[in-house]
């Protein structure tokens, strides 16, 4: 586990006039300022075959992939022995077993399967609806519940993870990565046809905006999400329960670079 300090890179709740949420404007934004290398390595292995699993179910629309996705994940061999994604899950899933709290490995199956569960093609028709149903199938609290847990070694109980406070914190969280990446990746998704889920496209459609227009409603309700974290993150820290825990602390403190990092990655792909 590195020695630098949770914190001291970007602190939490920010200081005045600190980069917030962290991204390429801070010095250190392409840093993992807590996480250890080799679990750094398998967490951005892990986060490329999910990568490769959305475009198959989401893009795609393969949901009959699914299955074979699961039995990887319970420790089955490949249910189709030729198959390169399957092949691709089973190896990593396996080194993440090895070198996981048997407990964080847990949560990590079980939030998985949620997300596999939740794909159904629903149509949005309003941006409340959007946020309920994509910070599950978005698959950020997959990532941030479990895997990025893992790469940082931050083993929580399961009545932690499952807390209110902390699935508030999460799902601000899920809400700012969904609309970040629709954002900007609407245009690619046009040229695609695969923009019925985006919600550039869902305000124009079902609100009557320009695309000019649409971009400036997200681009506020980004904003608001970033300020919702840091109230929901304090309210964690000063749970009489929650706040008393070292790891609890160091994972509100790290959730911060979930929003900057896919800000920075999201304008670079």
């Amino acid at each position: 586990m590195s020695d630098t300090k949770v914190g001291k890179a970007a602190p939490f709740p920010p200081l005045p006039g600190q980069p917030y949420p962290p991204t390429r404007n801070h010095p250190r934004w392409r840093g993992a300022p807590a996480a250890d290398f080799d679990r750094m390595v398998w967490g951005a292995r892990i986060a490329g075959i999910f990568f490769l699993a959305d475009d198959y179910i989401d893009s795609g629309k393969m949901l009959d992939r699914i299955p074979g996705f699961k039995a990887v994940r319970l420790s089955i061999l490949p249910l189709h022995k030729e198959d390169q994604a399957e092949i691709c899950h089973d190896i990593v899933f396996r080194a993440i077993k090895a070198t996981s709290h048997p407990r964080t490995f847990d949560q990590l199956t079980k939030c998985t399967h949620e997300w596999w569960d939740s794909n159904i093609h629903e149509p949005f028709k309003n941006l409340d609806q959007y946020l309920a149903v994509r910070r599950v199938n978005i698959a950020m609290l997959c990532y941030s519940s479990a895997y990025f847990r893992y790469t940082l070694d931050i083993n929580l109980t399961d009545e932690q993870v499952n807390h209110p406070l902390m699935r508030e914190a999460e799902g601000v969280v899920s809400d700012h990565v969904g609309l970040t990446n629709d954002y900007f990746s609407y245009l690619k998704e046009k040229m695609t046809n695969s923009d019925d889920t985006n919600i550039i496209r869902i305000l124009m459609d079902h609100e009557n905006l320009t695309y000019a227009e649409a971009k400036v409603v997200i681009e506020k309700k980004i904003r608001q999400k970033e300020q919702d974290f840091i109230g929901a993150g304090m309210a964690v820290l000063n749970d009489p329960e929650l706040g008393k825990d070292p790891e609890v602390y160091r994972w509100i403190s790290n959730l911060q670079y979930c929003m900057g990092g896919n800000l920075a990655w999201s304008q670079e792909v």
